[in-house]
């Protein structure tokens, strides 16, 4: 059930932005960065929280050729968007970002109910942790512009139709940048 209320406390959650997934200068999709930085430094600037959520392995998962794994520098946000001050950094274990770690325990003691997502990739990560955090009973706002499908093989439509999925199902909102900014980030004065 979504909520027709304006929210109380909001959380920018930036999925997936880790070294272990090729966020590198001139690599595809890397022209993403700099808008994810902006909407981390309009959250910082408004006061909202500020969680990174990668993906993490171990070699025990079973996973054919993980990458992402316990003990590397492949877990580590990249250089770009680095947490600072309170940034919080959390460890998911699969597809969603609230799967198997304490993201809806600590979203809930920070009386968070309204969850901004970005990161990658759309039809995956971004579309599972929109899922839940419905599910958890929070708002959910997709930034459009600052989220991908990280495959180049792909075609780009599935970006749209992950979208699509998230508007009409889950109900949630899908804003551009500007939108959340001006609408969930203005900053405090």
């Amino acid at each position: 059930m979504v909520s027709h209320l304006p929210p109380r406390n909001a959380a920018v959650i930036i999925l997936d932005m880790a070294k272990g997934y090729g966020w590198v200068p001139g690599s595809f999709g890397y022209d993403m960065v700099a808008r994810v930085r902006r909407l981390k430094d309009a959250a910082h600037a408004a006061g909202v929280q500020v969680f990174h959520v990668n993906s993490m392995r171990r070699p025990t998962d079973g996973v054919p050729n993980p990458s992402m794994l316990v003990g590397t520098d492949k877990l580590d946000v990249i250089p770009e968007l680095q947490p600072i001050d309170k940034d919080i950094v959390i460890y998911k274990r699969y597809l969603s970002g609230f799967w198997a770690n304490d993201l809806d325990y600590t979203l809930r003691t920070m009386g968070c109910d309204m969850v901004i997502i970005a990161g990658a990739s759309t039809d995956n990560t971004v579309l599972w942790t929109s899922a839940d955090a419905t599910q958890y009973h929070y708002r959910v706002a997709v930034v459009s512009d600052c989220t991908m499908v990280h495959r180049q093989a792909d075609p780009p439509e599935m970006h749209d139709w992950a979208l699509e999925i998230i508007r009409r199902v889950l109900h949630g909102e899908i804003l551009t940048l500007d939108e959340v900014i001006a609408k969930y980030l203005e900053a405090r004065r």
